[in-house]
């Protein structure tokens, strides 16, 4: 059988957490198996040329998130050559529930030739526009989180978050304010916020509440995993507040992994896919109510026993269930059932 050839269409470069994890790692590990993998990230006028030009000499095309009216074409046009196509989803099509980006996500999932997808909930969606649809949880890249020697002993405890955070401000605010407020009250305590983005709502909540030593960051070299995990290995506890509405419902998990990868313990709000990611008490806690919140940081913050258990646990189920390794096997497997007879 010559070497299978696979062109993935990112919707962005390296620096773009879901084409990183989902484009770029994914790759990297097809690679390794003798597959040749080309990238194409962004949705502009070059780079839908570049896979015009590039469809007809590869075997497999592999759409991430793109849902244009001309990536609906490229599909066409891929499909027409009878090239494998594939699309994938790590969240919903779209934030704001664009009745044009939803249209053409529903026709991208339809013409697909398979669809994966990051979630459970993202599962069923896609099932309704396409049965040749799989479950492929977003992984981490292992090696990229080897636990770093944690600081000297007397420091407050770090209490972490990391993404974009203008994205999640309001989750960020509704669900932690009160909790931070009720820790610093009792406990002397950082709070460590890991893209900003110079968001000033981000700033007014947090740098300010007494006994909270805060520091808020407003972007690192994303795409670098070197500085993502030097910031991560900074936290003693990794937070993950989402409001359960329907676009987090979808969601992936990613943060709660890079946590777990680097061996902290999770504190988050039981919604969509981190209900299974997280076994409450073992790899850290689900917390649905400000009081519930408030208990776990506490106990975690008091007991440092239990802190670097729940992180042990956390980082086996991570190398058990969420290694990009095992994603690439699964996603072959999956072409390989699409190569006609």
């Amino acid at each position: 059988m010559p070497q299978l050839k696979i062109l993935f269409c990112l919707l962005g470069d390296r620096t773009k957490a879901s084409s990183r994890v989902r484009g770029y790692w994914m790759a990297e590990e097809l690679e390794k198996r003798g597959i040749k993998c080309t990238i194409v990230a962004g949705g502009g006028r070059q780079a839908l040329l570049k896979i015009l030009k590039k469809i007809p000499i590869h075997d497999v095309i592999f759409f991430q998130k793109n849902a244009s009216k001309w990536h609906v074409r490229l599909m066409g046009l891929a499909n027409s050559l009878g090239k494998i196509t594939i699309f994938d989803l790590d969240d919903a099509p779209s934030r704001i529930n664009s009745p044009v980006t939803l249209k053409n996500a529903g026709k991208m999932m339809s013409n697909a030739s398979a669809v994966m997808a990051g979630s459970q909930s993202l599962l069923e969606y896609a099932k309704e526009y396409n049965e040749n649809t799989f479950y492929l949880p977003t992984c981490v890249k292992l090696e990229n989180y080897a636990p770093l020697e944690k600081k000297a002993p007397g420091r407050p405890v770090c209490l972490g978050w990391i993404g974009n955070g203008p994205h999640y401000a309001e989750d960020l605010i509704t669900i932690l304010s009160g909790p931070l407020q009720q820790t610093g009250a009792t406990l002397q305590v950082r709070f460590k916020l890991v893209g900003a983005c110079g968001d000033r709502r981000l700033y007014n909540a947090f740098s300010n509440i007494a006994g909270v030593e805060a520091e808020l960051i407003d972007q690192i070299p994303w795409g670098d995993s070197e500085a993502v995990r030097n910031q991560l290995a900074d936290f003693d506890i990794g937070l993950y507040p989402v409001l359960p509405n329907a676009f987090n419902e979808k969601k992936c998990g990613f943060k709660a992994l890079e946590y777990m990868a680097m061996g902290i313990p999770v504190i988050a709000s039981p919604v969509g896919v981190l209900s299974n990611i997280i076994e409450h008490g073992k790899q850290g806690f689900l917390a649905g109510a400000e009081k519930d919140w408030n208990e776990f940081i506490y106990r975690l913050v008091a007991q440092e026993e239990l802190l670097k258990t729940m992180g042990q646990k956390g980082k086996e189920k991570v190398v058990t269930d969420y290694d990009i390794a095992k994603a690439a096997e699964f996603l072959l497997e999956i072409i390989k059932m699409n190569i006609p007879e």
